[in-house]
């Protein structure tokens, strides 16, 4: 079971890279004036706030860059109607204000009532995040004289896209749900269809559509490199990061370029280093094994080993620059500079971090640094920290250091085979409990895409080629690579709180074992791991508390 710790994952997805927009509607969003008298706010143990809360969350994660997380609060509901919907205030204290009669409002499509609430959210947290602190002067029944409608039309918009990408990337459908909570707010509260001051309800439908189309493109780049950097073509994953690098400069495209670039050194340097230590960067630590048994491995190639770990340092500083509270940074980073042979650089970028903020992850990079310092108390001290928290081949790299601190350490490499022999012994066995049932969400890909499926070319070497549909349950992708054609469905994020289904048949992370066994390998996602199954081309999102959340499957051909 050592596999199922395994957090390497330095790709945030989940990213963990963007929470797709909500609309220029979102005006509506912007109700004027508060409250007439002293707000009266759910507490934060509303289980509507919970939810709320669990959304917002999420959505900030992808979001997140420098700016401070604005506060969220849900104001209670009162008799009449309401003066605000949604609401963002800047300033020192920035907020976020929510009408609980929306809330309400945002059960009534069922399902989507999750989806709903990330639409309302999702705008205003682009507000917050491009730095929008003109947000004073709207308001949904008076506009500001001092704003024109082109302008309003103009900062909304971003905000739509902006919204829309991150929410999507964040899992939700917030470019689906769109028109149904428009249509609802607009009716709720009777607001006129045209408004004054602002563009009209279907005009702005109509622009709002447009930016769901042009981020529908960058939520599909997005997932291709994803999926890509899942199963290990970090080649074609980076050219999907970089093709997004110019769009979207954020905290989690750069990393993941830099994840990237660095799984690419990694493949050069095992290639002429022994079995050793794995970074906790990588995903599949078998892939050392298959080059133990390499007959002739790939002569190792200085400059282009060189130039990646240069090209990888400069996004993790980038990610760290846009956030400098981004851990994921810090890892790859101190990743890049052992792997570059300066260990107290590595050891300092994570003495960085605030001692709360040391992830298991963080202690085994310490840690490998450690020991190639020759400082083997702390390397020690930082593996059995990481094995404490679970982090990525924490058991591994522990046994190792004590095998190569042992008086009488033998053969190394025959031990390092015969550890993994054990690991593929235990995978194997798991196996065996896998039953024919699937997986609710996880069926095999069967369809194709068709022709006037829209489509974008990523890079032209390596060939990258990317058509896309999106559906009310999944997203279809098709993936032409140099050597290989792959239809991906990625099944829509089921939202984990109480009031939502479970994902699939069965709802924890034991459940699924009993059913696929252990997966090849994971890494963290946003707020939770991926397990990949490559065997059975399967990738499940875990859930913070254990829970699937969602997944995707997989076809190849030639």
């Amino acid at each position: 079971m050592k596999a199922l710790k395994n957090r390497a994952f330095r790709l945030n997805p989940l990213n963990r890279f963007f929470a797709k927009i909500v609309e220029s509607c979102m005006l509506l969003l912007f109700f004027g004036p508060v409250w007439s008298g002293q707000a009266q706010n759910l507490p934060e143990t509303s289980p509507k706030y919970k939810i709320t809360r669990q959304v917002f969350t999420r959505l900030t994660y992808v979001f997140a860059n420098s700016r401070p997380q604005p506060h969220l609060e849900i104001m209670a509901r009162k008799s009449g109607t309401p003066n605000i919907i949604a609401q963002y205030q800047p300033g020192s204290r920035p907020l976020i204000q929510l009408s609980e009669e929306v809330y309400d409002l945002c059960r009534k499509l069922g399902k989507d009532s999750v989806n709903a609430l990330a639409v309302l959210l999702s705008h205003e947290l682009a507000h917050h995040y491009e730095k929008h602190d003109w947000y004073y002067t709207f308001g949904i029944g008076k506009a500001s004289v001092e704003t024109s409608k082109k302008d309003i039309e103009r900062f909304e918009s971003e905000a739509d896209f902006y919204g829309c990408f991150y929410g999507e990337i964040a899992g939700f459908s917030t470019g689906r749900v769109f028109p149904k909570i428009i249509d609802l707010l607009y009716q709720r509260f009777g607001l006129a269809d045209q408004l004054q001051g602002y563009p009209t309800k279907e005009e702005r439908k109509a622009i709002y559509s447009k930016k769901q189309t042009e981020a529908g493109e960058m939520v599909a780049v997005f997932k291709t490199g994803q999926f890509l950097y899942f199963i290990q073509e970090f080649e074609d994953a980076a050219s999907c990061f970089e093709y997004l690098l110019n769009r979207f400069p954020s905290r989690e495209i750069l990393n993941n370029l830099s994840a990237a670039k660095l799984q690419q050194a990694l493949a050069l340097y095992q290639a002429k280093e022994p079995p050793g230590f794995v970074y906790p960067v990588e995903l599949d630590a078998k892939s050392r094994l298959t080059a133990i048994h390499r007959a002739a491995p790939a002569p190792f190639k200085a400059t282009l080993f060189r130039q990646l770990l240069s090209e990888a340092r400069r996004y993790a500083e980038k990610s760290r620059e846009i956030d400098p509270a981004y851990v994921p940074a810090y890892i790859n980073l101190a990743s890049i500079h052992s792997l570059g042979g300066n260990q107290a650089a590595a050891i300092g970028v994570i003495n960085e971090l605030n001692s709360a903020k040391l992830t298991g992850n963080a202690y085994t990079i310490r840690g490998i640094a450690h020991y190639k310092n020759k400082q083997p108390e702390n390397a020690r001290q930082d593996f059995e920290l990481a094995k404490q928290q679970h982090a990525y081949m924490a058991h591994y790299n522990l046994d190792l250091f004590n095998k190569l601190e042992a008086s009488v350490m033998g053969n190394l490499l025959d031990w390092v085979e015969s550890w993994f022999a054990q690991e593929e012994l235990t995978a194997s066995q798991n196996k065996a409990k896998v039953n024919k049932t699937e997986l609710k969400g996880a069926e095999k890909v069967s369809a194709s895409l068709p022709d006037k499926a829209p489509r974008v070319k990523v890079s032209e070497k390596p060939y990258l080629l990317i058509q896309w549909q999106p559906d009310n349950n999944y997203l279809l992708l098709g993936v032409q690579t140099t050597c290989c054609r792959y239809l991906v469905r990625y099944t829509q994020k089921e939202y984990a709180g109480k009031n939502s289904k479970n994902f699939g048949q069965s709802s924890t992370s034991t459940a699924l074992v009993k059913q696929y066994g252990t997966p090849a390998y994971t890494y963290s996602a946003a707020l939770g791991e991926y397990w990949i199954y490559r065997n059975q081309k399967r990738v499940f999102e875990i859930g913070p508390n254990g829970q699937v959340v969602s997944g995707l499957s997989y076809t190849v051909s030639d």
